[in-house]
């Protein structure tokens, strides 16, 4: 499998034609895929500065440590913008006629009032990080651009109390809006949304709202299932919203007071195809409500089924469970055989399957001594037929094990017969849903009942025990047998380790496991059960080798992008700036004559006709403004729109058309208002600005140094070489070159020390790429050479457009550390195949390879 947001297009092509998805979303995903080809035409200048800030944009995290969007979280909001601001189909009638024309018997919803997006996404490849991303890019496009179609006020629905817990963390106070890159740094002016949670009372006004609730408070659900739908489903997602409808709280009153679209996010939608439910029936008021109505509806769930088991026909992306585990977002389940266990004859469930217990609990304590050192503690995860077998599993647990599982380090949960947690567990249920995973939290292992539904999607899960007689009804989806342990443990690593979760049960819990392999078209890895011992690789500092130990200085920023232009622009001269003359009129010498970035104009007109084309204006003072607010977009400072409309009107009338015009003239004015004009202009005013936009600060010593030392344990499933020249137990290697280097720096009698340079350290150089966007370069091996000199090395086995400016980058720093700390710092960039034709023994001899950068 590939490593983390790596998968290969050969195992990308082969899911996408093996595994079965909605009806709209093979088209869907190929329409997005050419539009995203094309550059993103038809989309706002606010969507494409969100989208350059998320997708294209590095980002480090207060602690230091990078951060990225998965690919699957990207595709998904790529997805949403295509189809809603792009292609413009918000019905689903439209939906099913665009992308699913060929397919048979696709029922119409009965109320088709509004856009409504399905999202299906794997349990654990971040859903909710997807939604705070939609909210942000309707919010801006409603406030920065004016746009009446696109929504301010936002309603999030849960199905139950532990998934409402689970959003409330990310939402609570705005949370997830702050500790995400979610909001461009030149649009944090425009950002006024306010975050409220059920209960709370409405705070100072705001141009947006978020409001978070979970769906009990539109209406109750009913003792029992109604018997509409088989077993299978209302035993994992619960019954069915009823139709009666109680006492509404008062968040539809303040949606509808705001005016603005509303847009809603349910969360865990299993039962939003059932259009007669209450649930649906209190979306469908709100929108009847809303001056304005809804903007529209998306439904998040890793299971959006109809009971015969088909995906929702509204749903337009799908990132199946098999893709997370290619791209490990989410744990790889690893099924255990369980050779020579089998169950005792016994009606006591204890006994039953002692076998498995032990098994189990022997292997959770594997994963107990092999995350002690990264400072991890493991949950097991018992899963039973019924409230009663989960007792007595509880307690035989608690009294067999006393050290790991007595008292309050094993937690029992019971659930009805929905998969709803009982009321009489319901406040521990929802404290441990909040800190299982925290590291003072004692609780070793869950047991609770195999129905147990969404929103109990913990981290810290690596062993599952299932076990169910044969007798019992089918009564999960194959989904549930892992689901509970599918999320990360190791979130904020880089894609250097694979996390797992073991799966051990008997025969017919493992039926479902296998189930699950068949409609995911997915063969699971195996281990024995009692002979596969586990090894988790950790990557730690080893005491016994500091005197290998390198410190790197801290620098202050070199790079900064500046919070205003206002002085560069006053100071622009437009005589000299370049760029063709402009035509009057159509057919007139300057067309026939006009040239720019090797096209003619009616090859030009043709390739930005979508994206450049403007309302017809009146005055040329509209288009001026239209064009100063599209150069502020593109260079990313919005604010200095007020400072460019003066040198837009001074471009227009003395510049562009190659002598002075009256911009008043009506004649002028439609000049003025082509799509050429305005690519011209903003393409003129970009490049002009684009290389003042980053301003250069003198460099500082911040610290003597940061020694390697001092990072962190971090696991590892790549590469590695026992070395004795590193501080490190072993060197972590991302590819096989990078293993063979690091084993001539161990042969190389010329050098003292040298290590490389993981993530987890956080030394990270401050670069811009060729768009204008302030990236970071991390290289890969620091060396220290017998004379003491220090260098920064960078493999390379090919290489992208930004290399050089990776390269001056780096050079550039070892040349201020040098100045700073009086130590010398060389950059050494070795690429793979001259390395290989050198064949060198000694450090001194890469030298010799082009581009070096030694000295």
């Amino acid at each position: 499998m590939a490593p983390r947001g790596r998968a290969s297009p050969e195992q990308l092509s082969l899911l996408d034609a093996r595994v079965k998805t909605a009806p709209c979303v093979p088209a869907i995903r190929q329409a997005v895929a050419d539009w995203r080809d094309r550059g993103y035409r038809g989309i706002s200048d606010t969507t494409r500065l969100l989208l350059n800030y998320w997708f294209r944009t590095d980002h480090r995290l207060p602690n230091g440590r990078a951060f990225r969007y998965h690919g699957s979280q990207r595709a998904a909001m790529e997805t949403l913008i295509y189809l809603y601001e792009v292609a413009g189909i918000r019905r689903h009638k439209a939906l099913l006629e665009t992308f699913a024309a060929n397919a048979p018997s696709l029922r119409l919803l009965q109320y088709d009032e509004f856009a409504r997006y399905g999202i299906k996404m794997a349990t654990g490849s971040g859903k909710t990080k997807v939604m705070a991303l939609a909210i942000a890019w309707q919010y801006f496009n409603a406030v920065v651009e004016g746009r009446a179609d696109f929504a301010q006020t936002f309603l999030i629905l849960a199905p139950n109390v532990i998934v409402f817990e689970r959003l409330r963390t990310d939402f609570a106070g705005g949370r997830i809006f702050r500790a995400d890159p979610v909001i461009p740094p030149e649009l944090t002016v425009f950002w006024d949304l306010e975050c409220y949670l059920r209960g709370e009372g409405e705070r100072a006004s705001s141009a947006g709202a978020v409001y978070l609730t979970n769906i009990q408070q539109f209406y109750e659900r009913p003792e029992s299932n109604n018997g509409s739908e088989p077993d299978v489903m209302t035993a994992v997602l619960g019954p069915k919203p009823p139709a009666k409808t109680v006492e509404i709280g008062d968040f539809d009153q303040r949606i509808v007071a705001r005016g603005a679209p509303c847009l809603v996010i349910n969360d865990e939608a299993h039962h939003t195809h059932d259009e007669e439910s209450e649930w649906n029936r209190a979306i469908r008021r709100i929108h009847a409500t809303l001056a304005a109505g809804l903007a529209g509806q998306l439904d998040f769930s890793a299971t959006p089924r109809y009971s015969k088991g088909s995906l929702f026909t509204w749903t337009v992306y799908d990132y199946p469970l098999k893709q997370a585990i290619i791209d490990a977002i989410v744990k790889r389940p690893m099924k255990g055989i369980a050779a020579g266990i089998s169950e005792a004859p016994s009606d006591v469930a204890s006994t039953r399957y002692r076998a498995y217990l032990t098994a189990g609990v022997e292997r959770w304590r594997e994963y107990r001594d092999q995350l002690a050192p990264l400072g991890k503690k493991p949950i097991l995860f018992v899963m039973m037929n019924d409230t009663a077998d989960a007792d007595d599993v509880g307690d035989y647990l608690r009294n067999r094990y006393p050290a790991e599982f007595g008292g309050d380090h094993l937690l029992i949960i019971h659930t009805d017969n929905s998969g709803e947690v009982s009321k009489r567990d319901l406040d521990k249920a929802r404290k441990v849903a909040r800190e299982v995973d925290l590291a003072e939290s004692p609780v070793n292992a869950i047991v609770s009942v195999l129905m147990l539904r969404e929103g109990w999607d913990v981290q810290n899960v690596t062993v599952i025990i299932g076990l169910r007689p044969y007798t019992s009804k089918a009564n999960i989806l194959p989904e549930q047998t892992v689901g509970r342990g599918l999320r990360l443990m190791f979130r904020d690593l880089a894609p250097g380790y694979v996390e797992r979760v073991d799966v051990i049960g008997n025969k017919a819990f493992i039926d479902f496991v296998e189930q699950l392999e068949k409609d995911e078209e997915l063969e699971l890895e195996t281990f024995t059960v009692g002979k596969d011992k586990l090894v988790i690789v950790t990557i730690a500092p080893d005491p016994a080798k500091l005197d290998r130990d390198i410190t790197i200085p801290v620098l202050s920023p070199i790079l900064a992008r500046k919070k205003t232009l206002a002085e560069e622009i006053a100071a622009l001269d437009i005589a000299a700036l370049v760029c063709p003359k402009l035509p009057r009129r159509e057919g007139d010498a300057a067309a026939e004559t006009f040239h720019y970035e090797g096209y003619d104009i009616i090859t030009l007109e043709r390739l930005i006709e979508r994206d450049y084309t403007i309302p017809e204006a009146q005055t040329a003072q509209e288009v001026i403004s239209y064009y100063a607010k599209r150069i502020a977009q593109e260079v990313k400072l919005p604010a200095q729109f007020a400072a460019l409309a003066p040198k837009v009107r001074e471009f227009l009338a003395t510049r562009a058309f190659g002598e002075p015009v009256d911009l008043d003239d009506p004649a002028l004015i439609k000049a003025i208002s082509s799509n050429v004009a305005q690519y011209v202009t903003v393409r003129t005013f970009v490049g002009a600005l684009r290389d003042v936009l980053i301003e250069a600060l003198t460099p500082r010593l911040l610290s003597e140094g940061h020694k390697l030392s001092e990072t962190p344990p971090f696991p590892y499933s790549r590469p590695t070489i026992s070395a004795s020249r590193t501080v490190f137990n072993l060197v972590a290697c991302d590819n096989e070159f990078e293993r063979r280097f690091a084993r001539f720096l161990e042969d190389a009698p010329d050098v003292a020390a040298f290590a490389k340079l993981p993530e987890q350290f956080g030394f990270a150089i401050e670069y811009t790429d060729v768009a204008g966007n302030l990236r970071y370069y991390e290289p890969d091996f620091v060396a220290v050479h017998r004379d003491g000199t220090h260098y920064l090395v960078e493999t390379k086995g090919r290489e992208d457009v930004d290399v050089a400016r990776k390269d001056r980058a780096a050079q550039i720093w070892c040349e201020n550390a040098t100045l700073l700390t009086g130590m010398a710092w060389r950059y050494v960039k070795v690429p793979q195949r001259e390395f290989e034709k050198l064949q060198p023994s000694e450090f001194t001899d890469l030298r010799a390879l082009p581009d070096a950068g030694t000295e």
